[in-house]
C-alpha cells in the first residue's frame, strides 16, 4: 500500500515542482516521441535475477507506444522531469483448433532529477533518475473449437505499482527552440504486488488463480523531438 501511495504522489510532486521552481534562464522543455518497451514476461517463479542476470534478455515482449515528458530547470545543467508513457502489445497464436490471445498495456508516470551537459552545444547528453508508478494490465484469452462448440478461458487483471526509471540519452540541437532526441534508454523496473483473481475453465468452472508479486525488469527505448 505504501508503494502504491508513493507511486501516485511522487510524479505529482515532480510535475508541480517543474512549474513552481523552474527559475533558471533555461526555458522548460517538452519531449514527445516514440517508445519501445522491452517488457519482461512473468515466469512462474520469484527469481529476482535483475538486470545483470544471465536470463535478463530472455522471455521478453516488445510493446510499442509513446513517451512524453516536461523538464523545468533549476540551473542550466540541472532540472526536474515529469514523465508519462504508454506501451501496448497484442499477440495472437493459433495451433490447430486453439487460439491464444494476450494483450498487455503498461502506463508509466514518474518524476525525478535530470542532469544535462552542454546545454548550448550541438550535442547535449543527459542522465536522469525517475520514481513513481506503473499501471499494468493483462488480458489473456484462450479459445478452442470443440464438438460442444467454442470453449473460452480468459482472465483480466490490472494493478498499479511502484516503478523506477534510470537512464539517459542524447539531444541534437537543430535550432534555438527545437532539438531532436537521437535516443534515450531507461531501465524501468516495476515492483508488482500479488494479484488474485478468478478464471473460467473450459469445463465452465470458476477457479481462483494468483500471480505472485515480483519485479518486471523492463527496458524502455525512445526517440523524438524536444521543444
Amino acid at each position: 500500500m505504501r508503494h502504491r501511495k508513493a507511486a501516485v504522489f511522487l510524479p505529482v510532486l515532480m510535475f508541480s515542482a517543474v512549474s513552481l521552481f523552474a527559475q533558471s534562464e533555461r526555458k522548460p522543455e517538452i519531449f514527445l516521441g516514440y517508445s519501445n518497451l522491452q517488457a519482461q514476461g512473468l515466469p512462474d517463479r520469484n527469481n529476482l535475477t535483475g538486470i545483470l542476470g544471465s536470463d535478463f534478455f530472455n522471455n521478453r515482449t516488445t510493446l510499442h507506444g509513446f513517451d512524453s515528458e516536461v523538464t523545468g530547470f533549476l540551473r542550466n545543467n540541472f532540472g526536474l522531469t515529469g514523465n508519462f508513457s504508454f506501451n501496448e502489445n497484442n499477440r495472437t497464436t493459433s495451433v490447430f483448433s486453439t487460439a491464444d490471445s494476450v494483450k498487455t498495456d503498461i502506463f508509466y508516470f514518474m518524476g525525478g532529477p535530470t542532469f544535462s551537459m552542454g546545454h548550448s552545444a550541438r550535442l547535449q547528453p543527459f542522465v536522469r533518475f525517475l520514481a513513481g508508478g506503473a499501471h499494468t494490465r493483462f488480458n489473456v484469452t484462450t479459445q478452442q473449437n470443440a464438438i460442444a462448440g467454442l470453449l473460452t478461458d480468459s482472465f483480466k487483471t490490472g494493478t498499479t505499482d511502484f516503478a523506477l526509471g534510470a537512464g539517459g540519452g542524447v539531444d541534437w540541437r537543430v535550432g534555438d527552440k527545437l532539438k531532436v532526441r537521437l535516443f534515450q534508454v531507461d531501465y524501468t523496473p516495476v515492483f508488482l504486488s500479488d494479484q488474485s483473481f478468478q478464471t473460467l475453465t473450459q469445463a465452465g468452472a470458476i477457479e481462483p488463480f494468483t500471480l505472485s508479486g515480483q519485479r518486471m525488469d523492463n527496458v524502455r527505448f525512445g526517440f523524438g523531438i524536444v521543444f
